[in-house]
Parts: C-alpha cells; sequence; structure tokens
C-alpha cells in the first residue's frame, strides 16, 4: 500500500477493546483515500489477506465510511489478558512499531481495574512491519518504509485506540521518527454483583415484613 506516491492519505490505526470479565478484540485497519485508491486499484481484489483469515482475523469487506476513506478493518478476539498480548504481538512482530501491548486486570467483588500499556516505536518508520519475504518477492519495487520516504510520499498517519470497560475510548497518534509509550486505565464498579446485593437486600426486607406481620 505504501508504494503510494505523494499526496495519497494512508491511515493506519490499530487497537485493544478489553471487556469487564477480561475478553476482548485486537483491531487493526488500514484507510485509504481516492488518490490511494488509484494507486493500489480495489483493496477486494488487489489485497491478499487469506493468511490472516487463516491466522484467526475476521476480515471485513473494504467500504467507504464518513470521513471520505475506504477502510479495511480486520479484527481478532482474546479469551483473556494473557491471550490479548499473544493476539497483540501478530500487529507488526519482534521488529515492528507496536510492541509490547499488554492488558492487566485486577478483580475483587466491588470493582473491576483494567490497564493498558504498551509502545509505538516509529523512529525507523514502519520498517519493522515488512519481513524479509516480502522485501525479497517485491524485490526492486519494495517501498522504502524509514520515516523521511513515508513523509516525503504523502500522509501516512497512525493511530492507536484502547476502548477499556466504563470509559470512553482513549486515543494516541504517534509521530513518524518519534517514540511514544501508551497508558490507560478504568475502574468500573461490578454493576452486576451491586445489583445481586441490591435483590438480596429487598428479599430480606420482604421476608422481615412478612415475617413481622405474620407476628
Amino acid at each position: 500500500m505504501l508504494v503510494a506516491t505523494g499526496g495519497c492519505q494512508v491511515v493506519l490505526t490499530t487497537g485493544i477493546e478489553a471487556r469487564r470479565d477480561g475478553s476482548g478484540l485486537v483491531r487493526a485497519a488500514v484507510g485509504l483515500d481516492d488518490e490511494a485508491l488509484k494507486e493500489l486499484g480495489d483493496p477486494a481484489t488487489e489485497l491478499r489477506l487469506d493468511d490472516l483469515r487463516q491466522a484467526g482475523w475476521a476480515v471485513a469487506a473494504p467500504a467507504k465510511e464518513e470521513d471520505g476513506l475506504t477502510w479495511v478493518r480486520v479484527s481478532k478476539p482474546f479469551a483473556d489478558v494473557d491471550h490479548a498480548a499473544r493476539v497483540a504481538a501478530e500487529l507488526s512482530g519482534p521488529d515492528g512499531p507496536f510492541q509490547d501491548f499488554r492488558l492487566e486486570r485486577e478483580h475483587t467483588l466491588l470493582r473491576t481495574t483494567t490497564r493498558f500499556s504498551g509502545l509505538v516505536d516509529l523512529t525507523g518508520g514502519l520498517a519493522g512491519m515488512s519481513d524479509q519475504g516480502l522485501r525479497d518477492a517485491l524485490g526492486d519495487a519494495a517501498p522504502a518504509l524509514d520515516a523521511e520516504s513515508l513523509r516525503n510520499r504523502g500522509d501516512v498517519r497512525i493511530r492507536v485506540e484502547a476502548r477499556l470497560p466504563g470509559e470512553d475510548p482513549q486515543v494516541w497518534e504517534p509521530v513518524l521518527g518519534e517514540e511514544l509509550r501508551l497508558a490507560a486505565e478504568s475502574d468500573a464498579l461490578n454493576v452486576r454483583f451491586l445489583g445481586g446485593i441490591a435483590a438480596a437486600a429487598v428479599l430480606v426486607l420482604v421476608a422481615l415484613v412478612l415475617l413481622k406481620r405474620g407476628r
């Protein structure tokens, strides 16, 4: 995609969505403006996404959205915080820009605290998102993915989002050529448990009233 020449807009997004029970989704997407689409062609036929599907990622059909970009979105579920780290590691591999994306969860009877942390290292641009097999396959057509080359090629933006229980999404927009550490936290009441306590209290109160009347 990044072969696109100057004047194109490409937006790369990734993020994590955590639920109260510790499960959730890791998401990734690429948004392309009309100029980028002219360079790429039809994403539905030009993008090779079978490997993603085989690895358990759900792939949505390309769609033009309200921001005017055509988005290709993928997601993969995780069962708990340990699984989340393994899925997030698939975003860019061991040398890629998205590093150590992790969730931590503390659960008590009354509260659940969820913490997200990670590192986005764009000091080398997006070079870590490629691998030797891809570079060999592309040969001379392989794009330069260092920060300066990307800035000269067009408008390439990166966005990271964390959706934690009970909080509005937190969004970061790291800058090419720089490094950014991410941290977010949510502290949510366990509504179901509190509802159970309230229901039990009502039952106790009703029982006491009936007992009093009986006497």
